[in-house]
């Protein structure tokens, strides 16, 4: 699953007030939990709703109203564009400081880790943030309590392992989940023999890949 989703779900969860609350825990110490009101959550939901005209066309589905469509239809792009595009403004002055100073330092290292080219003093500056992003979400979220430590999903960890990806194969959005199933449909199209279709779709992908060495 999408890294975006995973982090969406996490947070959208904490902040819901949908997470789980373990034995010894109290709900009522969570003051990130900005969203469990049902008059903010349906407000909010409607101010996402609202940005949506707003957006450039290039940016392809907008997201729907998440009040109404969490839990039904809302798509992985439409998580990506919420929690790194809308959000952090929709939730300036409604999430308390802290947790929003800590939620804007992940989205300013997804921001550098999404564009095409990406020079090496960005990637260091998306490597601080994403350590500092980290190291805050535990004092403020997991706050060393044995109660919260399911807070700290796999996902929470995954994000420095973005930094490592990207000097190893390039910036992730040109080999994305997204971007290898586009890849993956514009080479199927590309296949007129219907025998062997598995052994043609092969070698148009190493066509494929030896034309790009040869641009290079």
């Amino acid at each position: 699953m999408h890294l975006a989703v995973n982090l969406s779900d996490l947070l959208i969860s904490l902040w819901h007030m949908m997470i789980d609350c373990a034995v010894g825990d109290n709900r009522n110490t969570w003051d990130w939990a900005i969203l469990q009101d049902e008059q903010t959550w349906k407000t909010h939901g409607k101010a996402v709703e609202d940005a949506g005209p707003f957006l450039p066309g290039s940016f392809d589905h907008r997201p729907q109203n998440i009040t109404e469509k969490l839990n039904m239809s809302y798509k992985t792009w439409e998580f990506q564009l919420y929690m790194f595009g809308v959000a952090p403004a929709l939730l300036y002055g409604i999430l308390p400081d802290q947790y929003w100073s800590n939620y804007c330092k992940l989205v300013c290292g997804f921001h550098i880790l999404c564009q095409h080219q990406i020079t090496f003093d960005d990637l260091k500056h998306a490597y601080i943030l994403f350590c500092k992003w980290e190291l805050e979400f535990k004092q403020l979220y997991y706050q060393g309590c044995e109660a919260h430590l399911h807070f700290v999903c796999p996902c929470v960890h995954q994000v420095l392992c973005l930094i490592t990806e990207t000097l190893q194969k390039g910036p992730p959005v040109c080999y994305a989940q997204w971007t290898m199933e586009q890849t993956i449909g514009n080479i199927g199209q590309e296949i007129c023999q219907p025998s062997n279709p598995y052994a043609n779709f092969a070698q148009e992908g190493v066509h494929h890949c030896q034309v790009n060495a040869l641009l290079q």
